[in-house]
């Protein structure tokens, strides 16, 4: 196996859930959301563990996705959070995938799908509260819409739900505005007879700052990967949580390079005395970002190591003059800890001004997911 590798610790994952769960009045589901490879986790396995560890639901982005977990023999709901075309109808009927709808011509499409299939699918509103992103707005329409779902013989009208936009901010008044105007529209939904099984607006920010929001379902998403949604929230929650991703790689090389010489494309680093420098096999094409360049740090044998040069395709060197004894095959850490030392998710992000999702999306196919702990099902 390739000596580059992410280890996902699904003990800690399990860990994270519970935590999460504790948050949460009896009765009130959670959605664990697995899109994008369980964010660069790997989603069929933690899926899995998921489920396991108290999940009812599993959410993802697209049908795809939701078929990718089917096809590995996992039987729990799944909903597709979000708007699909026509071309994608026949995988949600035929993986029994719920589907978000906020169009009559999807959910027609849909009702027709699964009357040839001899299927019934459930449908999820989606309200746009003020995230400015798919989902009606009018309340009116959402009215209508609903009204005529009902006459749909192989439609459930399952769940309603909206997104927060802003809910891991100090300032809390756009979220309280997004929740009234949710709050206004079910009850218009109400009066009108029309009600649902599963209620959802509280992503992991919601979760962890809005008990009010939590309804009768959460979706947690990067919270059970071990990461707040902001400082803010990471500052305030009481709820401990643990990343569970630990990216690694070996030294494939180590050198000695002299006052003058430079490193990499561009030579957008002269060493301006003797260094010793090892080079690691991970690389762009493997998520670890260009913007790392001259400024990323790794972990080596107990100490950072700082990148020296554009990072490259599929390599990338490191500064290891003042660590002892360097070898090929020492392990470098990327995203973890060894030792004293640690880097995480989001301090890259912090080097690249963007987000720990990012990063933990970003990871690619290349670096293989090595699964440790919790997950004792066989399955």
């Amino acid at each position: 196996m390739r000596p580059s590798r992410a280890i996902v610790d699904l003990s800690k994952l399990d860990r994270n859930i519970k935590e999460i769960m504790k948050k949460l009045k009896t009765g009130t589901q959670l959605m664990a959301v697995v899109k994008a490879n369980a964010y660069g986790h790997g989603a069929v396995e933690v899926a899995r563990q998921a489920l396991l560890s108290g999940a009812s639901w599993l959410g993802v982005a697209i049908p795809e996705e939701g078929a990718e977990l089917r096809e590995a023999g996992i039987s729990a709901p799944i909903l597709v959070l979000g708007g699909i075309d026509q071309t994608q109808i026949s995988t949600v009927v035929k993986y029994d995938l719920s589907q978000c709808v906020f169009s009559l011509e999807i959910a027609k499409l849909l009702n027709e799908e699964a009357k040839r299939a001899g299927k019934r699918i459930g449908l999820h509103i989606k309200v746009d509260t003020g995230m400015g992103r798919i989902g009606l707005t009018d309340p009116e329409k959402v009215r209508k819409l609903c009204n005529e779902l009902k006459t749909y013989s192989h439609i459930d009208m399952e769940g309603i739900f909206t997104h927060f936009a802003v809910a891991d901010e100090h300032d809390k008044s756009y979220t309280r505005n997004q929740l009234a105007r949710f709050n206004m529209i079910l009850d218009v939904l109400m009066k009108d007879g029309i009600n649902f099984k599963y209620i959802h607006a509280a992503n992991s920010a919601g979760i962890l700052e809005y008990d009010d929001a939590h309804f009768n379902m959460v979706r947690g998403g990067i919270a059970i990967y071990g990461y707040y949604p902001s400082q803010y929230v990471k500052e305030h929650s009481l709820v401990k949580l643990e990343p569970i991703l630990q990216w690694e790689t070996k030294v494939v090389d180590v050198k000695n390079i002299n006052k003058g010489d430079s490193i990499s494309y561009g030579r957008t680093f002269i060493a301006d005395k003797p260094m010793k420098i090892a080079v690691l096999p991970i690389g762009y094409a493997d998520g670890y970002h260009r913007y790392l360049s001259n400024k990323g740090w790794v972990i080596i044998n107990g100490y950072r190591a700082r990148v020296v040069g554009i990072v490259c395709m599929d390599q990338v060197m490191v500064d290891v003059t003042h660590i002892p004894a360097v070898k090929p095959g020492d392990k470098a850490v990327l995203i973890g800890k060894q030792g004293e030392e640690s880097i995480t998710a989001e301090e890259l992000a912090c080097l690249g001004d963007t987000i720990s999702y990012e990063v933990l999306t970003g990871i690619g196919y290349r670096v293989p997911r090595v699964f440790v702990g919790k997950n004792e099902s066989g399955r």
